[in-house]
């Protein structure tokens, strides 16, 4: 509550200081600032007129920098090798696995777990 009060007397302080300053403006300021708005000049500096098209083209300019730099090139296609290995069928994999029941152990184990989480 206390804050409240300092703040409406702070204020009031400053509105009355505002008030007497004003009072204090003479005759001839006061009319300069009244006709101020008036008169302005409607021409905007060379900085604001061309501020938006020189930003939407540097836009543009980067968006196509970005563009070109994101297309790839076709990769040039490995060349064939003369011969091609017999696929293994299903049955010889399941022989292989079938030999050596070991690996279901070790998958089954911690080891294999803690290397997988690596």
């Amino acid at each position: 509550m206390n804050h409240d009060n300092r703040d409406a007397r702070f204020d009031a302080a400053m509105r009355q200081l505002h008030g007497t300053a004003t009072e204090r403006i003479s005759g001839r300021t006061r009319l300069q600032l009244q006709q101020l708005p008036r008169t302005a000049s409607p021409a905007r500096p060379a900085s604001r007129r061309f501020g938006w098209p020189l930003a939407a083209s540097f836009a543009a300019v980067l968006a196509l920098m970005v563009g070109l730099q994101l297309r790839h090139e076709p990769l040039p296609l490995p060349a064939t090798p003369a011969t091609t290995a017999v696929a293994d069928s299903g049955e010889d994999i399941d022989l292989a696995l079938d030999e050596n029941p070991d690996l279901y152990l070790w998958l089954a184990s911690n080891d294999a777990y803690a290397l997988a989480m690596e």
